[in-house]
């Protein structure tokens, strides 16, 4: 084989196109089929992260439902113990109760999206995935049909690569031996026997070399020959799993359509309501009549109780009265109410509130009830026999026990003891001083 021939062939064979390995990363391409199986696994995926969106979602209205509630308890017993009132008063309650009735449509709504789309989600996962022991079965049925269609094709595609790397590996050590018989020939002196030793192995070569040709050939005639039906196998399993994606795109569009039906707040009849009896109450609003109300019950338009002539009522009590000397006007409601009428004030008793009366008192100071009885004996027979009592005259007071009103006919006075709950000075000659605690007794015909 001539030089210039080697030449041609040899920038025919070692040229990049013809060495380079055919590497891409398409889906036709051996094991390339596990991206589509990978999809599997990612709605299996994708299924767990729509539930948790819509889970999410749903706590957040459960969690506005409970702050509403909350918010509106806390602030009904604030308002209940303020200072608002009136239809004002109203209006600020109103506004509580649109808060309940909002928080019960916000409610509803967490319940429908956890109770139906995340419990339909998760139904549609479990009816379409079962759980292998590290994945999916549905992932293993995608690679083993992928794998069962790509076999034929895998076989013819390794033969021609193995046949490729034969031709390949002759045709490098052909072109070789050319050139060292290039080199012997151009070195002077050279041996003619040797040239001719390397030209019988260029030509054994050689006829290796077109062998290995006629094989790679023939090998790659084969794969392209199967390629129509190796691309209808892979097309007929690539659209059974597509369509099963088709399948659960067009569910979550369901679902998303659902999620949005449940989070459409007007979907409930009685939102107007809500908001509608929310306006009325706000319009019912009327600073007339609360400014009415406040009158009647805390301002000028409360009944009028001033002070009005009484006449006395005797003098049963005059032994009691005594001892306060206080005018009504500087009495609380409960003394004034005994000055009215002391008959009948303090639950029947005669005894004005300051004086606090232990009826039992007498009883376990005295157990013989006559002990508060004086009895005066019958006086002697001349007056000038009278006995004088020291310290004591005609004009000054002194207790009635110590003399009868009428010579010769003895009178029985009754005694009640009293105690005393503030201090009082005397005010004028005839009144009696006394201390808070002081035990009084007071002496009645």
């Amino acid at each position: 084989m001539a030089t210039s021939e080697l030449e041609s062939l040899s920038s025919s064979m070692y040229n990049s196109d013809t060495f380079s390995s055919h590497h891409s990363d398409t889906f036709w391409d051996i094991g390339n089929y596990k991206n589509v199986a990978r999809r599997v696994d990612d709605t299996a995926r994708l299924c767990d992260d729509l539930s948790k969106l819509i889970s999410e979602r749903a706590h957040i209205e459960r969690r506005y439902a409970y702050k509403l509630n909350e918010w509106s308890r806390r602030w009904g017993e604030m308002i209940k113990k303020g200072s608002e009132y009136g239809t004002m008063k109203e209006t600020w309650h109103a506004s509580l109760v649109e808060a309940t009735r909002t928080a019960e449509v916000h409610s509803k709504m967490s319940n429908q999206l956890s109770e139906y789309v995340v419990e339909d989600v998760k139904d549609w996962k479990r009816n379409r995935f079962h759980k292998d022991i590290l994945s999916w079965k549905e992932t293993k049925k995608v690679e083993v049909a992928f794998a069962k269609a790509q076999k034929p094709w895998a076989v013819l595609y390794g033969r021609v690569q193995r046949a490729k790397k034969a031709y390949y590996n002759t045709s490098k050590n052909y072109f070789s031996l050319c050139r060292r018989i290039d080199e012997f020939e151009s070195t002077v002196g050279y041996s003619l026997a040797k040239v001719q030793k390397e030209k019988e192995k260029v030509l054994r070569v050689e006829g290796h070399l077109h062998r290995a040709q006629i094989k790679y050939k023939s090998r790659l005639d084969d794969l392209h020959n199967y390629q129509e039906q190796y691309v209808i196998d892979m097309t007929r399993e690539y659209d059974s799993w597509q369509e099963m994606e088709r399948e659960r795109i067009a569910y979550f569009t369901q679902i998303y359509e659902h999620y949005a039906r449940s989070l459409d707040i007007t979907q409930f009849k009685n939102l107007d309501s809500i908001y509608g009896e929310f306006e009325r109450v706000i319009k019912r609003t009327s600073p007339l009549d609360d400014l009415t109300w406040f009158s009647q019950h805390h301002g000028k338009d409360m009944p009028r109780s001033f002070p009005q002539y009484e006449e006395y009522a005797g003098n049963s009590n005059e032994g009691v009265q005594m001892l306060d000397k206080r005018v009504p006007s500087q009495m609380s409601g409960s003394d004034q109410a005994y000055f009215k009428d002391p008959a009948t004030s303090f639950g029947g008793s005669s005894y004005p509130p300051h004086m606090d009366i232990d009826i039992n008192l007498s009883a376990r100071l005295n157990p013989n009830p006559l002990s508060h009885q004086y009895d005066i004996p019958d006086p002697p027979d001349t007056e000038t026999d009278l006995p004088e009592l020291p310290g004591l005259d005609e004009a000054d007071d002194w207790l009635p026990a110590a003399r009868p009103k009428e010579i010769g006919t003895p009178h029985l006075y009754t005694s009640t003891k009293m105690k005393a709950l503030y201090d009082f000075e005397a005010e004028e000659d005839d009144d009696l001083p006394f201390a808070a605690g002081d035990i009084v007794t007071v002496f009645a015909e």
